[in-house]
């Protein structure tokens, strides 16, 4: 099972500070060091926690009214780890569609899979964050349908086809990528959503190689997983794919201290690494593929503290 990672690139998240660029860098490194198989990033620019997570019926103590959150580009990240880092695969947990012109993203995209020789996992998403699109001018109405017309321009062209498209929200006129990256059918396409409401798991059905299971949020104990897997199960039967097709990956909230995880309604994975390591293999025993998690804290020693838990995972997947 591949174990990743989602790396602190926002206000606060590393230890409690504001990351560097730089920093992100080093931690993407030592996190590769210690046995990590993927590393991940978000994608967004601004949020306010308060506001924003109220929205999407997600909970947070009084004392985050009022916060504003910044973060780091998400491919000028992916970039750098593309050439700082050599073994892990490179993932976005998830790239917003709505935040770039579509057939950009393509080559944004199949770019930085030729900087990592081919390591690229394009993650999407349709947009969480109101205040994020009203603070940086990007339309925020009818997200499912702009992520729908935006994922019939980005997976064409990543799957190496020329396209002229005209509708709603974009157009393109005889668009290819040139010159290609790595692979001639581009990087493996990802879908994640936080409610698994029917129109994105028909979208789930028809375009991705891995459906995310997002859970840091509220409960990270496999039970949770298994129940938003029948939904999966249920769209592919209706829609006509193959299960067997697609992968599933599962993004946990971990935490290797008493440290009280941000959201007060989260039930993170916690325990010694060989309490850890039985946790995370539970979901391999499901037939979950890659198991991300969001650390708390989220420090380099914390790193560390997980490096014996990767290693019993690794051991007892031989």
């Amino acid at each position: 099972m591949n174990i990743g990672l989602l790396l602190p690139t926002w206000s606060g998240s590393l230890g409690g500070e504001t990351p560097t660029t730089r920093d992100i860098v080093a931690f993407a490194r030592l996190a590769e060091q210690v046995g990590f198989d993927s590393l991940w990033v978000s994608d967004h620019f601004y949020n306010e926690p308060f506001v924003d997570f109220a929205a999407m019926d997600i909970e947070l103590p009084e004392d985050y009214r009022g916060v504003k959150v910044g973060a780091w580009e998400c491919w000028t990240v992916m970039a750098a780890l593309a050439v700082s880092t050599s073994r892990v695969q490179l993932g976005t947990l998830v790239s917003n569609t709505g935040l770039r012109n579509p057939a950009l993203l393509a080559r944004m995209i199949d770019t930085v899979d030729d900087l990592s020789e081919g390591r690229v996992i394009a993650g999407f998403g349709a947009g969480d964050f109101v205040t994020e699109h009203a603070a940086y001018g990007f339309p925020f109405e009818r997200p499912i349908a702009r992520f729908e017309e935006a994922l019939s321009i980005i997976c064409p062209l990543l799957r190496g086809q020329t396209l002229t498209h005209s509708s709603e929200f974009y157009s393109t006129s005889e668009a290819t990528l040139l010159p290609r990256g790595p692979r001639a059918a581009g990087p493996e396409i990802l879908i994640g959503n936080l409610r698994g409401g029917p129109r994105m798991l028909r979208l789930v059905a028809t375009y991705a190689d891995i459906w995310n299971c997002m859970l840091p949020f509220s409960d990270s104990r496999p039970t949770a997983y298994a129940a938003a897997w029948q939904r999966v199960l249920a769209a592919c039967e209706r829609h006509g794919r193959d299960v067997a097709t697609l992968a599933r990956n599962v993004t946990v909230g971990v935490s290797t201290e008493a440290a009280a995880f941000p959201f007060p309604q989260a039930h993170p994975l916690t325990g010694s690494s060989t309490e850890l390591a039985g946790k995370m293999l539970e979901f391999k025993a499901l037939g979950v593929e890659t198991l991300s998690m969001v650390l708390e804290p989220c420090t380099f020693a914390a790193l560390e503290i997980l490096a014996p838990a990767l290693a019993e995972v690794r051991r007892s997947s031989v």
